[in-house]
């Protein structure tokens, strides 16, 4: 997640303008995998080397970034960066960090506000974790307008300027429905009026549903990642199932063996191939001031796959955070019925195998669970032997759906959501 920042008005490099990236000199994004999963840790191991902001000068980041600027715009005159800032909550599939580009154009003096990600290289939550692929989902949805995704600027996977690969955007204007505080408790949208806060969502769900209806052939055929088999389910579930053996390192977990068993042997068939956003929350929306959807972000998880698979993770993401968190969902919001029958109205088809689909996305929460709390582990501020992989929400819902004995979340579940806070989502 990460919070951007009013764009200024001035001159720009058009997209036409910019240099070609090394992804698009590549035939085939996805086909690159095997090559660069060589240079990841080995499964399960996190670097303690972790690439994060309080290891590494940010002024020699602020100048490393200013001479990739200015080489990459040298049209630009007198091109200089403003001290990086790191605001707390955001992100943890990536660092953050927000500047002002300042600059000569046309004889004026013009700033441009800017997001750079940068990938924790080393201690990524991904399988092929790659951060030029949120910014190739950047260029790909700019041919489609109607779904509102930041401007992607440039992106660098050398990691010599500033110690990890990076992506720089646009910044724009808007803001994010914030997690910490939970926002069914506090926050803007709390103090919305009932029927704009339901309206919020309704707009999120159907630009979910107009994403789901793109054609993946129409720009997004870099996510074909063939080598797991067609495009779909099988393609879907065959990531899953890597990033997970992966993830666990050959260890015990048997809730989450058991949920990879019954998904591999009840896939469902006939399923739609959409291009999936990976990460559908309101966490990752940026709302305008007319609370319309001004952006979507955070695409580290992208793919292909049945648009079921994004709508259930939204779903229950948000049980997460209401019922799993022990509170009440916020008044006005429409109940999961509605929000299934908006999503079907927008996506014009019957969404179908929700319960499959909800098992599947606690799976891959879980996942996440296990790469970020042994991230925790490797940076020391989690002890080893903690029993977050095996006592956590994800894995108790997984236990009850397989009906399975239960895994209360325990002391080590909230060390790691305490990490996870102070990080962002």
């Amino acid at each position: 997640m990460h919070n951007t920042l009013r764009q200024s008005h001035g001159r720009w490099p058009h997209r036409h303008d910019l240099e070609p990236t090394q992804w698009d000199r590549s035939s085939d994004l996805r086909g690159e995998r095997q090559t660069r999963q060589r240079s990841l840790p080995q499964p399960g191991r996190v670097e303690s080397s972790m690439s994060g902001s309080q290891t590494i000068d940010r002024e020699a980041m602020r100048k490393g970034l200013q001479a990739w600027l200015r080489q990459k715009f040298a049209d630009l005159g007198d091109l200089t960066l403003s001290p990086l800032r790191f605001p707390s909550g955001t992100g943890n599939s990536a660092e953050t960090m927000f500047a002002t580009m300042a600059y000569e154009a046309d004889g004026e003096h013009r700033e441009r506000a800017l997001v750079i990600r940068r990938q924790f290289a080393g201690t990524d939550l991904f399988l092929d974790a790659d951060i030029r692929l949120p910014h190739r989902m950047m260029e790909a949805l700019a041919l489609h307008p109607h779904i509102p995704a930041p401007r992607a600027l440039g992106v660098e996977p050398d990691p010599a300027p500033i110690g990890s690969p990076f992506l720089v955007m646009e910044a724009i204007e808007g803001r994010v429905v914030d997690q910490v505080p939970n926002y069914n408790v506090e926050g803007w949208l709390a103090d919305l009026p009932i029927e704009q806060r339901r309206e919020i969502w309704l707009r999120a769900i159907g630009t979910l549903a107009r994403l789901h209806r793109i054609d993946w052939r129409q720009g997004f055929s870099f996510l074909d990642d063939r080598q797991r088999g067609e495009p779909g389910i099988d393609q879907f579930l065959a990531w899953t199932r890597d990033w997970y053996i992966w993830a666990k390192a050959g260890r015990r977990l048997d809730v989450a063996d058991a949920a990879l068993d019954y998904l591999m042997a009840n896939k469902p068939r006939d399923t739609d191939v959409s291009v999936l956003w990976g990460d559908p929350t309101p966490a990752n929306m940026m709302f305008g001031p007319d609370l319309s959807v001004a952006a979507l972000i955070d695409f580290e998880m992208a793919s292909l796959g049945p648009g079921e698979a994004d709508l259930a993770w939204w779903l229950e993401a948000e049980e997460n955070f209401s019922t799993l968190s022990g509170v009440a969902r916020l008044e006005g919001l429409p109940s999961r019925a509605e929000i299934i029958a908006h999503y079907e109205a927008e996506r014009g088809r019957p969404v179908a195998d929700l319960d499959y689909y909800s098992l599947l996305a606690w799976f891959r929460m879980n996942i996440v669970g296990i790469r970020f709390s042994d991230r925790l582990v490797g940076e020391g501020r989690m002890p080893a032997g903690t029993d977050v992989l095996t006592n956590n929400p994800a894995t108790m819902l997984m236990a009850r759906k397989l009906g399975m004995p239960d895994a209360s979340p325990g002391e080590g579940f909230m060390a790691m959501v305490n990490g996870m806070a102070g990080a962002g989502a």
